[in-house]
C-alpha cells in the first residue's frame, strides 16, 4: 500500500537526486577545463550534452519534487528576479557562438566562456544571498511570534 510518507520519501529523493545531477552537469567541465590548461582543445560537444542533461534534467527533478512536497513558491524579491535574469543572460552569451558555428565560421570557445562563467555564477550569487536573507527574516519572524 502506497502512504503518504513513501510518497514523501520518494520526492525527497528524487529532489536530492536533482541536486546531484545539477553538480554532476557542471562537474563534467572540470576535464574539459583542465585539458584546456595544459593546451588541448577538446570539442565543446563532448561536454555540452552531459552539461545540459545535467543542469536542466536537475532542475526538472527538482521542480516536479517540489510540487509533489507541496512546497508552493515564494513571492519572487528583486535579489531572486536580478540573479535568474543573470543566469538567462549568461545563457545567452552563447548565441552567438552558435550562431558562427552554424555558418562555419572560426570560433573559440574561450572567447565566450567567461562571460557565461561571469553570469552564472554572480546570479547564483545574488539568489544564494536571498535565500540567506528570506532564512534570516523567517528566523527573526518565528522568534516574534513566541
Amino acid at each position: 500500500m502506497v502512504t503518504d510518507e513513501k510518497i514523501s520519501n520518494a520526492a525527497l529523493a528524487r529532489y536530492h537526486l536533482g541536486s546531484v545531477l545539477i553538480w554532476l552537469g557542471v562537474t563534467v567541465w572540470l576535464p574539459f577545463i583542465g585539458l584546456r590548461l595544459v593546451g588541448e582543445k577538446p570539442s565543446l560537444f563532448w561536454f555540452l550534452p552531459f552539461h545540459l542533461i545535467g543542469v536542466i534534467g536537475g532542475a526538472r527533478l527538482r521542480t516536479y519534487a517540489r510540487k509533489e512536497l507541496g512546497i508552493t513558491p515564494v513571492k519572487k524579491s528583486l535579489l531572486q528576479i536580478l540573479g535568474h535574469g543573470m543566469i538567462i543572460l549568461g545563457i545567452l552569451v552563447w548565441t552567438p557562438y552558435f550562431y558562427l558555428k552554424i555558418v562555419q565560421q572560426p570560433v573559440e570557445v574561450m572567447n565566450y566562456l567567461p562571460y557565461h562563467l561571469t553570469g552564472v555564477f554572480w546570479g547564483i550569487v545574488l539568489i544564494l544571498i536571498n535565500t540567506i536573507n528570506s532564512r534570516k527574516e523567517a528566523v527573526t519572524k518565528g522568534e516574534d511570534s513566541t
